[in-house]
Parts: C-alpha cells; sequence; structure tokens
C-alpha cells in the first residue's frame, strides 16, 4: 500500500507479505511497520499510528528512532493543550514519556529545522475485526483521529465513519498550513467523502459522542 503526495508520503510492508497494494493488504503476517516520510516547508504535519503493540501503545515503541529535535504532540481534551514528546539525543527522549499513540489517535509531528526530511517509522501489528478491539471512542467537538487500518480512502466509504449532520473534518495541507474543510450534510460529505492517505490524521468536529468502528480482515 502506497500513498504519494508532495510532502507526506507513507509505505505499509507486512512482514513476509506476498504484496502490498492500494486498497487491499495481501500478507501471509499482519506484523509490520508504515514508514512515513515528511518534508513540509512548514516543518509539521499531522499523522496517526495505525499499528498496534498489543500492549501499551506508547508513542515510544511506535516510533522506536528519529532524529535529535523531534517533536510529537497529542492534543489534551482535558485541558486544552498539548502534551509533548520530544527526541533529545539520538537515543532518548524527554518530556511525556507516557504518552500513548494507540491506533485511531492523531498526533501532530514537528521535524527538526535542521532535518529537510524526517522519516518516521510505526511498528506493531495491523488490527483485525475478530481478534483486536476496532473501535475509537469520539468525543463530542473537536480532536484529532485517524483510521485505524493502514489503507488509503474515503473516511466514510473506506474507514467506515458514521457521520451525522454537522459533522466536519479538516485535512492539514503541510505545504501552506491551512486546511481543506468537509462537512456532512445530512445526506453526503461536502464537497466528498474525506479522502484520507495511510497514516494521515486529521481534526474532525464530532456532532455528539460516538463509536467508530471499522471491519477489516486481512485477506
Amino acid at each position: 500500500m502506497r500513498t504519494k503526495a508532495l510532502i507526506l508520503s507513507a509505505v505499509f510492508c507486512a512482514i513476509g507479505a506476498a504484496s502490498v497494494v492500494a486498497q487491499n493488504v495481501y500478507s501471509v503476517n499482519v506484523v509490520g511497520y508504515t514508514t512515513v516520510t515528511i518534508n513540509a516547508p512548514t516543518n509539521y504535519v499531522l499523522i496517526g499510528n495505525q499499528l498496534t503493540d498489543n500492549n501499551s501503545d506508547y508513542a515510544t515503541n511506535h516510533i522506536p528512532t528519529a532524529p535529535a529535535g523531534t517533536q510529537v504532540s497529542k492534543y489534551n481534551t482535558d485541558t486544552g493543550g498539548y502534551d509533548t514528546l520530544t527526541r533529545i539525543t539520538a537515543s532518548s527522549w524527554g518530556g511525556a514519556k507516557d504518552m500513548t499513540i494507540e491506533p485511531g489517535v492523531g498526533v501532530w509531528v514537528k521535524r527538526p529545522p535542521t532535518q529537510a526530511t524526517l522519516t518516521l517509522t510505526f511498528v506493531g501489528e495491523v488490527m483485525q475485526t475478530g481478534t483486536h478491539d476496532m473501535s475509537v471512542d469520539v468525543r463530542d467537538g473537536y480532536n484529532i483521529y485517524c483510521p485505524v487500518v493502514p489503507q488509503q480512502g474515503g473516511i466514510t466509504a473506506v474507514h467506515g465513519w458514521p457521520p451525522v449532520l454537522g459533522d466536519q473534518v479538516s485535512r492539514l495541507n503541510a505545504l501552506t498550513g491551512g486546511y481543506s474543510t468537509y462537512s456532512y450534510t445530512g445526506t453526503r460529505w461536502q464537497p466528498i467523502d474525506p479522502p484520507l492517505n495511510v497514516n494521515e490524521a486529521v481534526w474532525i468536529k464530532s456532532v455528539g459522542a460516538k463509536t467508530w468502528i471499522r471491519d477489516f480482515n486481512v485477506e
């Protein structure tokens, strides 16, 4: 599975996979990794983790290596601020070391100003219906989310977001720092079903709390 963009690209690889193609993952083993390459002029992007470690899902487990100066910031809905994890040296993190980024959760990632390109590798297992909890608890109002499966496609048509009147999805344009916003009218998304790339996270304004459930099995 591969996505390609000017400022962010991501590739999913399954260990022992027979082949990996857009919209479907063919694999004999669902343990793998996604590699995200960031070269945004604004230095930061919104990305999400789409693999589980079947344990704590600590950010430091999912991103084992990063250059010094890399920052990962997770929105704290209780405070309205951010918890930040910072790479201090080539082998150590500082700040919010207990930060978790379980599948479905999005974070801001800021690349070091000295790095023209930042490549991060998320490691873990692809979640599947019947063996994993495929649900994301969505709060009323704004928060940062991503699909729980590393696939490219519409947030509703592919990823199963249950829209209601007034829901909004805002995709960051890291080239400009602005957003493209999609609104649900009650019968359809306007202008289109928000198309998401692998590892892409978005701001979502949810009208009411809900549970976002994805049905997925590796074939």
